[in-house]
């Protein structure tokens, strides 16, 4: 890689819109796509990826500017939005993606269902663990967002931000409502070059008005702005500076650091992290074997279960499966101590895995 000179290499809208029930992200949305179609004469049609299904109201103002209007409707996978997006780049001029926080939560929901298809205990949340393919998956849509020759605009409802204050009359520390984001895996709301919060707002009149605040303008030409009943002109500045017509940057997953990881990996991660929970489980099993614990005897289950509960906190074997190598270790220990037997040596015992999401 050479260093060059810099040019200007965003040649489509990358848009970000949200907000609560009503605020107007779906027209907005809509007349930013026309406005763009119109303004820089493009001829494919417009597409949208409808969740909700919300195109239907939409249609009217389509047909007036006589644009076609294409939709995908009836799904919310995360699959299926990128299989979209591929079409929409060769076939349409401008994507709409409405709701993008349906699809966050199917990819959640997928992803727990196919965990649950593995396991004789069903689970009903997603632990730690689970994020890092989640994630991985998710980052590939964000890419083909970022690098798809095609204007897009994504809508996604208003989630609450939240902070610790402390409460100078209590001294305690309280949790409060801090602000709003877009409802979605949080890196996304980083990415758009063009990001709006949609809300409904009282004018001193007491009229409702819809009124959008520029929340991020990487132009630099609006940021800070806010807009009532907005319409394409209210956001033009933003897409006169970007390079319509360009060249567009490409995927920045092209290139790999794999290979500064070459054989560090063996011991890393939530499989080695697995085996060693697996190991430690056994070797308290193997204690229990050993000074005769191990039987269905009355006294036996008694004497097992009294000292699982004493050194784990638990009477549940489940339980001390699910605990971490760390944790499981050290209950380990202290089973060896209480049996009289020497510690484990230090060259034995597995280094502490976390696992890397």
């Amino acid at each position: 890689m050479k260093l060059k000179k810099a040019t200007n290499r965003v040649a489509f809208g990358k848009v970000g819109l949200y907000g609560e029930a009503g605020s107007g992200k779906t027209r907005t949305a809509a007349e930013i796509a026309i406005g763009l179609h119109q303004a820089n004469k493009l001829e494919k049609p417009v597409a949208m990826f409808d969740t909700e299904p919300a195109a239907s109201y939409i249609i009217p103002l389509f047909e007036k500017a006589g644009i076609d209007f294409l939709v995908y409707d009836e799904s919310r996978s995360l699959k299926d939005l990128m299989e979209f997006i591929t079409q929409a780049e060769k076939d349409c001029s401008v994507a709409i993606v409405d709701s993008i926080t349906h699809v966050w939560r199917e990819a959640q929901t997928a992803y727990l269902k196919k965990v649950n298809e593995r396991r004789s205990k069903k689970i009903w949340a997603l632990e730690f663990h689970h994020w890092g393919p989640i994630k991985a998956e998710w980052a590939r849509f964000t890419d083909q967002f970022l690098s798809s020759k095609l204007h897009m605009i994504v809508c996604g409802r208003a989630g609450k931000v939240y902070e610790y204050q402390k409460n100078e009359e209590t001294g305690k520390m309280e949790l409060i409502t801090s602000g709003s984001k877009m409802a979605v895996e949080k890196e996304l709301g980083y990415e758009p070059s063009l990001l709006i919060e949609m809300a409904k707002v009282r004018d001193t009149d007491e009229n409702l008005l819809i009124r959008a605040f520029v929340e991020k303008d990487r132009t630099d030409t609006i940021n800070g702005q806010f807009f009532d009943f907005p319409k394409f002109e209210s956001f033009k500045p933003h897409f006169d500076f970007i390079n319509i017509g360009g060249e567009h940057f490409g995927s920045m997953d092209q290139r790999s650091s794999a290979d500064l990881y070459e054989g560090k990996t063996e011991s890393d991660g939530w499989a080695q992290e697995k085996r060693y929970r697996e190991i430690n489980c056994e070797e308290i099993k193997g204690l229990f074997s050993k000074y005769g614990l191990d039987g269905q005897s009355k006294e036996a289950k008694e004497k097992r279960l009294s000292l699982i509960e004493a050194i784990f906190n638990t009477r549940s074997w489940t339980a001390i499966e699910s605990l971490s190598s760390k944790n499981s270790r050290e209950g380990l220990a202290e089973l060896r101590r209480h049996f009289g037997e020497p510690e484990e040596p230090s060259s034995k015992k597995p280094e502490d895995s976390e696992v890397p999401f």
